[in-house]
């Protein structure tokens, strides 16, 4: 065992041995253990067990192989915020109302229920470890947790995923034989790009410079159509992060083995969205809805595992997560969650087919998409938009570089349609939810928070800020 190892594991079994009110160390076999992993900015062909060769992503195709891996999982949004309010509320943001431009946002509605809530309310521990702005508890997201375990942070200051992943096991450690809920929020993947060594240079043949950490504007400088060998060095510094993260999901696995929980844990590995690098000339996320950024990851590892796994081709949402879970854990989901279970499709069983709609850019114009079993039809809000309407054959066109609007303009019209009857529905529903006041996140507003939480004895951190812009 790695000195490292071992000493992760005397912090458990310390833990373990100190937990409030035990005087021997209960049995952590007793407890149900359901554990969310959310990593920020993750593309699915980052992944090996989503194709990509030479990934050096073992721990979490590992996890695709136990499990059931979802090939078509799409998010609400193409952001941080909307994004995993809509995985929580296990609805679209035009009812959640978490949503926002730049550093405005608004928090989740008081009117709907969020997952923690309903977890914590039929008696399970709920707990969160998550990082970045966009996660703050002054958007609501900490609703139902017993334990909210956020980090201030963007991009140049993050608390890194092997620190969160030991936190989450030292908060799981102190609950030995509970029912729990555990949010593990993992940032690393996002900008900047500056994966600790050796995943630093792993993927870039061996260029350097310019070295990392790899802001946004120095990535934004290189312009919209950046020479190819630039493009190869930026996604693989992203690629290090990517690995660097899968370690720490490992790091996570083998932590709940020497708990003696995993035996007992239902784990999903999902994103809240992916990256754009140049895929459409443009840089990073918040700004469309194509398939590298609304796309995602989506990964159901059962107790005990499937021999070989499952891969799932259907069409899915990410808010069909929490549905899903509530039904494993015979839960009843709340009327307003509007995702549905996923179930029938972990049994191996056919199910209804499933429209996807995301919404919302952080910047730019405002984007609906409206995704078919076969297309996707993207729709620009803007009253001058240049191309009010895109509409692609994600079957043959997964990248979404052919687009057919001027080519089928009956078919645009009959999904605009849908679209349009779709939001307008929701926008008429989201009439009867209150709209939360506007939140600041800009760093200066953050600094005056934090400063009053502090004085309130609420958290001894003192985080510097850099720039909002991006912490999306």
């Amino acid at each position: 065992m790695s000195p490292a190892r071992a000493s992760l594991t005397s912090a458990l079994l310390l833990a373990l041995a100190l937990a409030p009110g035990c005087t021997r160390a209960a049995d952590p076999h007793d407890g149900e253990l359901v554990v969310v992993v959310l990593v920020d900015t993750l593309r699915r062909d980052a992944l090996g067990c989503y194709g990509r060769a030479g990934a050096d992503t073992p721990r979490i195709d590992r996890l695709a192989a136990e499990g059931v891996r979802f090939d078509q999982a799409i998010s609400a949004s193409g952001w941080t915020l909307p994004s995993v309010a809509s995985l929580l509320t296990g609805t679209w943001p035009t009812l959640h109302k978490a949503t926002g431009k730049l550093t405005r946002m608004t928090p989740i509605t008081e009117d709907l229920p969020v997952a923690a809530e309903v977890f914590h309310q039929a008696g399970w521990g709920t707990l969160a470890y998550v990082n970045a702005a966009f996660l703050s508890p002054l958007l609501g997201l900490n609703r139902g947790f017993d334990v909210f375990d956020h980090v201030h942070a963007f991009n140049k200051e993050i608390r890194r995923a092997d620190a969160t992943v030991d936190a989450a096991l030292g908060g799981i450690a102190e609950r030995p034989g509970q029912d729990l809920f555990v949010l593990v929020h993992l940032f690393d993947a996002h900008l900047d790009y500056d994966a600790p060594a050796p995943y630093t240079y792993e993927f870039t043949g061996g260029r350097t410079e310019p070295a990392a950490p790899l802001s946004m504007q120095a990535c934004r400088a290189l312009g919209d159509h950046p020479a190819q060998a630039d493009v190869d060095h930026v996604r693989g510094l992203y690629q290090g992060e990517v690995a660097f993260v899968d370690r720490a999901v490992g790091r996570l696995v083998d932590g709940l083995r020497e708990l003696g929980r995993w035996d007992r844990t239902t784990l999903v590995l999902t994103a809240d969205h992916g990256e754009e690098f140049w895929d459409h000339h443009g840089f990073e996320h918040g700004h469309t809805l194509y398939d590298e950024l609304i796309r995602v990851p989506l990964v159901v590892r059962l107790p005990g595992g499937v021999d070989g796994g499952r891969v799932v081709a259907d069409q899915v949402r990410v808010l069909d997560v929490m549905p899903t879970l509530f039904e494993l854990e015979g839960l009843e989901a709340p009327v307003s969650f509007a995702g549905r279970s996923l179930k029938p499709l972990l049994d191996g069983a056919a199910d209804e087919p499933r429209i996807a709609f995301s919404q919302g850019t952080l910047y730019g114009s405002d984007k609906l998409s409206w995704r078919t079993a076969q297309y996707q039809l993207i729709q620009d809000r803007a009253p001058d938009a240049a191309k009010p309407f895109e509409l692609y054959d994600w079957t043959v066109d997964p990248a979404c570089q052919h687009d057919l609007a001027a080519e089928q303009p009956e078919l645009v019209r009959r999904l605009y349609a849908e679209l349009s009857a779709f939001h307008g529905d929701l926008e008429q529903r989201a009439k009867f939810l209150s709209t939360p006041e506007i939140k600041s996140l800009h760093p200066r507003d953050l600094a005056k928070y934090e400063a009053s939480m502090r004085a309130l004895g609420y958290t001894g951190r003192d985080e510097e800020h850099g720039d909002a812009h991006g912490d999306e």
